[in-house]
């Protein structure tokens, strides 16, 4: 098993109380070369509720800075320790565009790795999550998440670009749901990310799901390739041990289907290409 650049521990809000320690002890198990611990931050929301004059909710939590503290502290100490695998200090900064300067400050941070860049939310609206989308005008809504992804790719705050398609995630039809219209600016988005030196990432989270898929489909990581895309990553986004490296023997064919015949991790946000 080669990686899993994209997973979460104790201190992201939404994951399980699992240590850094833990998951180094698991991956090690399963064999995993290279591992990232990259927890939220949402840097729209990177301090407290209080500096926002706002109250935390379920659907808007607050103080990104101290989740960010609090882990890379931890993987940063536990990489002196883990041979054989490498273990990688990373963080996934939600919503860049939002606050650039910010993620340009976060990103400069000498322990970290790698930065991934999500998109999971629209500026003023919750993770798409916590949407009605009986309430949406799915295409507009679509429309504008791309549009936030291209300005994302446009920054230079980010290694790897997440779960290109999030925004379909929890759509109540995503199978049938067309994105033929929004071919255009997802080529733009892979010719930026081309252009930037960074990487897409092939990520595996709902693959547990009845219907299981990935963010994004094998056939969108064919036209990254085609378009001249070199640096892919793979990763589950676990948010619990027991779902680290789950079902990447699938992931990984996926990327040798698309043409890849080698994967990138980073290291002081330089590319590193390994054989697939």
């Amino acid at each position: 098993m080669i990686m899993d650049l994209h997973t979460h521990t104790r201190h992201s809000p939404d994951a399980e109380p699992d240590t850094v320690a833990e998951r180094v002890a698991a991956a090690k198990r399963l064999g995993l070369r290279y591992m990232a611990v990259t927890d939220h931050v949402e840097i729209n929301r990177y301090y407290p509720a209080a500096y926002y004059h706002a109250q935390e909710t379920e659907e808007f939590v607050y103080d990104g800075e101290a989740v960010f503290r609090g882990s890379a502290a931890e993987a940063a100490a536990a990489q002196a320790d883990c041979a054989p695998l490498t273990l990688l200090c990373g963080v996934e900064v939600g919503q860049i565009p939002q606050d650039p300067a910010l993620s340009a400050m976060l990103y400069q941070d000498p322990r970290l790795d790698l930065v991934i860049g999500s998109v999971h939310e629209l500026p003023g609206r919750p993770d798409f999550y916590f949407l009605d989308y009986e309430k949406e005008d799915i295409p507009a809504l679509i429309t504008a998440y791309f549009d936030e992804v291209l300005r994302l790719a446009q920054t230079d705050c980010y290694d790897i670009l997440a779960h290109l398609t999030y925004g379909l995630r929890y759509l109540p039809n995503r199978a049938d749901y067309d994105l033929t219209p929004h071919l255009p600016v997802i080529d733009e988005i892979f010719r930026t990310v081309i252009g930037k030196g960074k990487a897409v990432e092939l990520n595996g989270s709902n693959l547990k799901a009845e219907i299981p898929f990935t963010d994004p489909d094998v056939s969108l990581i064919r036209r990254y390739r085609a378009l001249g895309g070199t640096y892919l990553t793979l990763s589950t986004d676990a948010h619990a041990t027991k779902y680290l490296g789950y079902r990447m023997d699938v992931l990984e064919q996926l990327a040798r289907d698309a043409g890849f015949t080698e994967l990138t991790y980073f290291r002081k946000h330089r590319p590193i290409l390994v054989p697939l």
